[in-house]
């Protein structure tokens, strides 16, 4: 089967090539995912496995993913990566970055009813636009985003890289999807291409 019978032309998409057991999509900005069909974790896992890679300008990261309806898991994730492919990752975001990243995490879920994040990013100092316009680029210093599973709830914390007791952004994450964001006022001056007032809780559903 070909690959591209399950990735579509989206807006993000640069390429694709292969099957769905091997191949490869380019994201636009250079990009490239490559993957290969792990059949026995499918067998044992009841799904479809793959271990995957990343690779492009200051990209250079893998891992694996695990895919059911409804569901996947990725977990090794592990490496460097540009801030551009937060664009093609999470369309949805307001905002645009240039930085490169620094990723680490050991599991994933999105989708079902144990939904969890565990693990961090770490970015370099770069700016972010909005993509309504007007305002300009911000620059923002280091950052690190830790994210933490305890009991049924995932906590995440952004700080800057080299006082990580500042909280800029806190947010939780239930099983259910359910997410919760609140930006403290440091965090509203710091961002303010997020477009979140300080103190405002946004909740949202992955």
């Amino acid at each position: 089967m070909p690959a591209s019978v399950v990735l579509k032309n989206y807006a993000w998409r640069a390429g694709v090539a292969g099957t769905v057991w091997n191949g490869e999509v380019g994201v636009i900005g250079g990009t490239k995912f490559d993957w290969h069909w792990a059949s026995l974790r499918s067998i044992t896992s009841l799904g479809y496995a793959a271990d995957w890679k990343a690779t492009g300008p200051d990209t250079d990261m893998g891992g694996r993913i695990l895919a059911r309806p409804g569901r996947a898991v990725a977990d090794k994730v592990s490496g460097a990566a540009s801030g551009t492919l937060l664009q093609a990752l999470l369309p949805a975001l307001p905002f645009t970055c240039d930085f490169a990243m620094q990723v680490e995490l050991p599991r994933m879920v999105l989708g079902g009813r144990d939904q969890m994040i565990d693990g961090t990013i770490k970015t370099d100092a770069g700016t972010c636009t909005p993509k309504a316009g007007g305002a300009g680029p911000s620059t923002i210093p280091a950052l690190i985003l830790t994210a933490e599973h305890v009991g049924a709830t995932t906590r995440l914390r952004l700080a800057p890289l080299t006082q990580r007791r500042r909280a800029l952004m806190d947010a939780t994450l239930a099983e259910n999807g359910q997410m919760e964001i609140q930006m403290t006022a440091e965090g509203a001056a710091m961002l303010p291409f997020t477009g979140l007032p300080a103190g405002l809780k946004v909740q949202t559903e992955l």
